[in-house]
């Protein structure tokens, strides 16, 4: 019966093969296809058909399937042999993201998988082009990024104590307004300082909204604030996309300046391994020391490494920058409702690659992989957080195009142990 089911929702895939050109008039994407007819079958398949995948390789509807993807993400092959190899890989793919919304459907994951324009490439060959982000021995910046002599310990500490003074002196500011309103009722002298809205903007008391404090903190979502997401392609170049978008987006929110920093003069010009990957803290202090970038207009990014070739033109010069301690995400939550956007980096995995959220109208896309690896690997820009169906979540943008995971960007869960080693680095910009 299950090995039936298989067969009826490949027949029914077929059948919208078949008609595949009004589908593109209607302007539906693969996925929308392969969700309301694969997938929608695979719900009522048993686990026991997970064994007898192997049909998948010699069925014709798959090989529909595989021609109607080389047509939607464009892709050509050089030979035959390589067209045979990729197949292989889009198989072994197809049956991976089968088997996994299994489990998401049977409550035992907390996100689906999505074909995407990655179900051609082993997950070897996706986290070696793909990623991009270089880390010292230590798990920290190397030793030349340390600034003003002082050891990464010594940096960690100081940030440290500046979020718990800035912690006791709300405590104290609250005792205080708290007696003043016991004393003389609907007066707040002491409410003299500046405050934030949830999205971190600064604002002068006369402006405040009148939100209570906990609904301020409860949220914070910066897409508004971002550039649209690009495509980092198969160049290991994540620590130039994560850097310049956090620096973009601080500057958006912060001065209301909007602009696109070169990428490729990043990968061309600055002390990183190009398309080789490159450091986080070691590509903030570049852009610092040489008072911004050159926009993107004038610089545009080629997924290659180049020439270094620069003219006079800069823009986005930071002050300084800073990195929160190592593994505290609750000194990166404040950093980011203060200062904006942080670039940080993420462990890759197959579920990485295939991300695609749920649509299942649950709210279950936050990223929540068990015993999932801290060695982080690839860059990212953190831009939110929040706590959906009691889930605590961090909100990330991606380098890996608008097409992949929730418009490029993923939920992961957050207070999780630095789940995924999303806690290892928390670099923010001061403009």
């Amino acid at each position: 019966m299950a090995l039936r089911l298989l067969f009826v929702g490949l027949l029914l895939f077929g059948c919208i093969i078949e008609i595949h050109d009004a589908m593109f008039t209607n302007g539906r994407s693969l996925q929308e296809v392969i969700d309301e007819t694969i997938n929608k079958a695979m719900t009522k398949v048993s686990k026991k058909l997970q064994d007898k995948l192997e049909v998948l390789k010699d069925n014709k509807y798959a090989l529909k399937l595989w021609k109607l993807y080389k047509r939607f993400y464009h892709k050509n092959y050089s030979t035959p042999e390589e067209e045979k190899e990729r197949l292989g890989k889009f198989i072994d793919n197809l049956k991976i993201i089968i088997q996994e919304n299994f489990r998401f459907d049977e409550g035992l994951k907390s996100f689906k998988l999505q074909l995407n324009q990655f179900g051609d490439m082993s997950f070897d060959e996706f986290r070696q082009k793909l990623t991009g982000l270089n880390i010292d021995g230590r798990g920290e910046t190397p030793p030349s990024e340390v600034r003003d002599g002082q050891d990464d310990e010594k940096t960690h500490e100081r940030i440290r104590r500046f979020f718990v003074d800035s912690v006791k002196k709300k405590i104290k500011k609250k005792i205080k307004d708290k007696f003043n309103e016991k004393v003389s009722p609907g007066r707040h002298s002491s409410d003299t300082s500046s405050s934030y809205y949830s999205s971190g903007t600064r604002v002068r008391p006369s402006a405040r909204r009148p939100v209570s404090s906990k609904v301020s903190k409860a949220a914070v979502d910066y897409r508004q604030y971002m550039n649209p997401v690009e495509n980092q392609g198969r160049c290991g170049s994540c620590y130039a996309f994560a850097v310049t978008a956090a620096v973009e987006g601080t500057f958006a929110l912060k001065k209301g300046e909007r602009f696109k920093l070169s990428k490729q003069q990043l990968v061309d010009c600055s002390p990183s391994n190009g398309c080789s990957g490159g450091y986080l803290g070691q590509t903030f202090e570049y852009i610092k020391k040489r008072g911004g970038l050159e926009p993107d207009t004038s610089y545009p990014y080629a997924s290659t490494r180049q020439t270094c070739s620069l003219k006079s033109r800069k823009v986005g010069g930071i002050s300084d920058y800073r990195n929160t301690p190592r593994g505290d995400e609750e000194a990166m939550k404040s950093a980011l409702a203060t200062y904006g956007p942080l670039a940080g980096a993420i462990h890759t995995t197959t579920d990485l690659q295939f991300y695609g959220g749920s649509r299942g109208g649950r709210g279950a896309d936050i990223l929540d992989i068990p015993l999932c690896s801290k060695q982080v690997d690839h860059a990212i820009v953190i831009v939110g957080y929040g706590t959906e169906n009691g889930k605590d979540y961090w909100l990330v943008r991606n380098s890996w195009g608008e097409n992949w995971g929730i418009n490029g960007y993923f939920k992961i869960a957050r207070n999780k142990n630095s789940m995924c080693g999303i806690g290892t680095y928390g670099y923010y910009a001061i403009v």
